[in-house]
């Protein structure tokens, strides 16, 4: 993983106490590691919707007709992708309390 940096982020005091709830219940270690977590899928979501965009605009335009073997060899295709994807969730320590 990259260098970490320090940010402040406002949320609503229900979002903090809720997540709070989590660390206090051992599911996660601290605050910062639930953020860094919703951070990563929230980004691959985005990655993805991108991708899906792209992928309807190219068949929108005739493309997906020429292209019918390569996406079906896509589709089986067992490598695997180029861009990181989140971790399966481990399952935690609990936390020192």
């Amino acid at each position: 993983m990259g260098t970490k940096r320090r940010t402040v982020i406002n949320a609503d005091a229900t979002q903090i106490e809720r997540v709070g709830n989590l660390v206090t219940q051992g599911r996660y270690r601290t605050v910062s590691d639930f953020v860094r977590e919703a951070v990563d899928e929230k980004l691959v979501r985005i990655e993805d919707a991108f991708l899906a965009d792209e992928v309807a605009r190219y068949c929108a335009e005739g493309h997906a007709d020429e292209d019918a073997d390569l996406i079906a060899a896509q589709a089986f295709d067992t490598d695997p992708p180029d861009r990181p994807r989140p971790t399966a969730r481990k399952k935690k320590r609990r936390a020192p309390r």
